[in-house]
């Protein structure tokens, strides 16, 4: 393989397996959170013989500030997987998919309330434009009556916490190598994603084969092998030209729907796709 070309390969690989992520969820035909639990809790075990002696090592060193972030980190990825998961029995899978993409605008929110992060002209662009894209989903959805309209609020409830997942583990990049970050963080929010389900009475055993094979399905392809290769990639491309390729999972996943499971967006929702997509594109540019 051609060191050069190696990267993009893998940016290219990485928004393949990520775009089944959707197909993969409508294919287990189980509970949402059940689907949650298993995605992550599959995806920590394993991730375990390579990662958990690393984070048993490094975990403990952090300081009560940086362990209560990882808590708060991994139980926001847990809440993340919860809505976005459930959004997919509510909404089509375009607009579910291009509505979870909006999380780096919910960043650049949480980043100048919390971090105290200047937030420029291209940032408050951005923030418009995916707002209007937003409400052009959501007006084409209002056709499906309140049930699309719920899928796409629990959609944004999923951009937004994936972006606190973000925001708030921001430090421990640095403080953990990084597959124990990774392994601490799914691990939190598996044993998260448990409760839940234990709570609302959600199944975890006697699934059907057909279940388990979408289950594992999913831990394995968008899970491990699509986020194992953007970190790969970040490795020889520059953040914002990931961001840039990254845009290309609500695409994907559109494409797959429309093959697979007969969906075809609105017109609305494609024009609003387009925008949130072209505000994405000026967020990530900022960083070149």
């Amino acid at each position: 393989m051609n060191p050069a070309a190696s990267p993009y390969l893998a940016i290219g690989a990485a928004v393949l397996f990520i775009s089944l992520g959707s197909l993969f969820v409508r294919l287990a035909e189980a509970p949402p959170l059940t689907v949650a639990f298993w995605r992550v809790a599959l995806a920590s075990l394993l991730l375990a013989p390579w990662a958990a002696p690393a984070a048993l090592r490094s975990v403990p060193a952090l300081s009560p500030r940086l362990r209560a972030a990882l808590v708060a980190s991994g139980l926001a990825l847990a809440l993340h997987f919860a809505t976005w998961i459930a959004s997919l029995s509510h909404t089509t899978v375009a607009a579910s998919v291009l509505l979870v993409n909006t999380a780096p605008i919910f960043s650049v929110v949480f980043a100048a309330l919390w971090l105290h992060e200047r937030t420029g002209a291209r940032e408050l662009a951005a923030l418009g434009l995916a707002t209007a894209g937003a409400a052009l989903v959501a007006f084409d959805d209002a056709g499906g009556g309140a049930h699309s309209l719920f899928g796409d609020g629990l959609a944004l409830a999923g951009a937004a916490t994936l972006s606190l997942y973000h925001v708030v583990g921001r430090g421990l990049r640095d403080a953990l190598p990084l597959r124990a970050y990774v392994f601490a963080v799914w691990a939190t929010a598996a044993a998260g994603l448990l409760v839940l389900a234990l709570a609302f009475g959600q199944p975890l055993v006697g699934l059907a084969p057909r279940t388990w094979l979408a289950l594992v399905a999913l831990a394995v392809f968008p899970t491990l092998l699509g986020h194992g290769l953007v970190n790969r990639a970040l490795r020889g491309l520059p953040a914002p030209t990931v961001g840039l390729f990254m845009l290309g999972e609500p695409v994907g996943a559109g494409l797959l729907a429309w093959a697979f499971l007969g969906e075809t967006p609105g017109a609305l929702t494609l024009a609003g796709g387009a925008v949130i997509l072209a505000a994405l594109v000026v967020l990530t540019r900022r960083g070149e």
